[in-house]
């Protein structure tokens, strides 16, 4: 999938450092600036769209929590309430 770089430059930017899932600073730092994963909320892989109101900045736990967990879908809606940048697509 292609990623727009302005995009996930924007997200990690805006997040300052704190993950928009748990609101925890990054966990380290890799190029001196804080290491956070950019998440398509409604993935690439469905459809979901390269822009900032569909991406957030998450800390891997994080990240991994919304491919892999149990609450994976009751955290994915937990995120777009919180991040009100976020829209639903269809």
């Amino acid at each position: 999938y292609i990623r727009d770089p302005e995009v996930r430059a924007w997200v990690r930017q805006n997040a300052k450092g704190i993950c928009e899932g748990c609101d925890q600073p990054a966990p380290f730092e890799k190029d001196g600036s804080p290491f956070l994963e950019v998440h398509h909320v409604k993935h690439l892989a469905h459809k979901g769209s390269d822009r900032t109101s569909n991406a957030v900045a998450l800390c891997p736990n994080c990240h991994r929590r919304c491919h892999h967990s149990g609450d994976k879908g009751t955290f994915t809606l937990y995120l777009y309430d919180k991040v009100k940048r976020l829209r639903h697509e269809k």
